[in-house]
């Protein structure tokens, strides 16, 4: 079967595709396996040994790159379409690839894109498992919930060499902090995280590498200016991958609910989140030890009012509660 899988947008929500693909190939070894989505997002497939193709969509598109890529989807004569993202312009392309066998979530609006529609979950869901529920029409079904995200050598290479021209020894406790998120009500606040910092090098020696993205430095330099101690020297930004080669580096990640959270997650590094708006069980891995998350809820995260509120959710999180997990997952008393 040739096979067409859709999900634009957000890094995370790509990562929770990946265990959809592998469950896929593994039913069916000879299938042919396409998958769409937007840059950067890209970068966390290019190495997922279960896909045969990545076609790029410019987010940007107009009505004549948009119709270019619609024939080049219909030039694929696909089997079968899943549209794992759900949105108006998702469901679009998925209804206009022509594929025989159109899949996606019963979403109001969007329906008639389908010929079968699987109805979400009536309470919150991990994402991954919430996403292997659309390949079941297919007769595919079960496989692990792990996140694929291949590293390749080069940049694990880029990732020693980072590390030891910052001084860091082999037996230093190395912790990533990512306090970055392009959504204010997922931002912890900076002088939280920097308290957390500033007990991790005074307590324990520990080595603080921060870690971001593009055009996201002013998260990273609000934490920087409330620490008393410095941390790690700042660096170019790295690619997606060379940033999971750092995660697998380190002992232990820490941030909000953001890219390097879920990296940390399929590289196995223990981390530590604090949710704000979102729901922590539709972003952790279930019944996992090793990825602790926080959340408050001050009555409303089910009917989220914001920017009507003034993030509570988050606020509600206090530094002492987020220093007893690092201990849990340092498994220091």
């Amino acid at each position: 079967m040739k096979i067409l899988l859709i999900q634009l947008r957000q890094i995370g929500d790509v990562l929770m595709v990946t265990p959809a693909i592998r469950a896929l190939k593994q039913h069916d070894p000879d299938s042919h396996l396409s998958f769409v989505t937007e840059s950067p997002s890209d970068q966390v497939l290019r190495l997922n040994p279960y896909l045969d193709e990545l076609l790029l969509l410019d987010r940007r598109w107009g009505m004549g790159e948009g119709w270019g890529f619609i024939k080049k989807l219909r030039r694929g004569r696909y089997d079968a379409a899943i549209d794992f993202h759900g949105n108006p312009r998702s469901a679009f392309l998925c209804w206009m690839s022509g594929a025989k066998t159109r899949i996606g979530f019963n979403h109001r609006g969007r329906h008639l894109a389908y010929h079968h529609k699987v109805r979400p979950y009536d309470r919150p869901s991990y994402s991954a498992a919430d996403k292997l529920r659309l390949i079941e029409p297919l007769g595919a079904s079960g496989g692990t919930l792990a996140l694929d995200f291949p590293i390749s050598d080069q940049e694990r290479d880029y990732a020693q060499e980072l590390l030891e021209g910052m001084g860091v020894m082999p037996d230093d406790l190395l912790v990533s902090i990512s306090p970055v998120s392009r959504q204010p009500y997922k931002v912890w606040p900076s002088g939280y995280f920097a308290q957390v910092a500033d007990w991790l090098v005074e307590g324990f020696q520990a080595k603080i590498l921060f870690l971001w993205g593009p055009g996201e430095q002013p998260f990273v330099d609000a934490v920087r200016s409330k620490m008393r101690n410095p941390a790690l020297p700042d660096y170019d930004v790295p690619t997606l991958g060379q940033t999971s080669a750092l995660l697998e580096k380190v002992r232990l990640h820490v941030g909000n609910d953001n890219g390097p959270r879920h990296f940390a997650i399929a590289v196995n590094t223990p981390t530590v989140a604090v949710f704000g708006q979102p729901r922590v069980v539709s972003w952790t891995p279930p019944d996992s030890n090793k990825h602790l998350a926080l959340e408050h809820d001050p009555g409303c995260k089910s009917q989220c009012r914001f920017p009507e509120c003034g993030l509570e959710c988050l606020h509600g999180v206090s530094v002492d509660a987020v220093k007893s997990e690092i201990c849990r997952q340092l498994k220091i008393r």
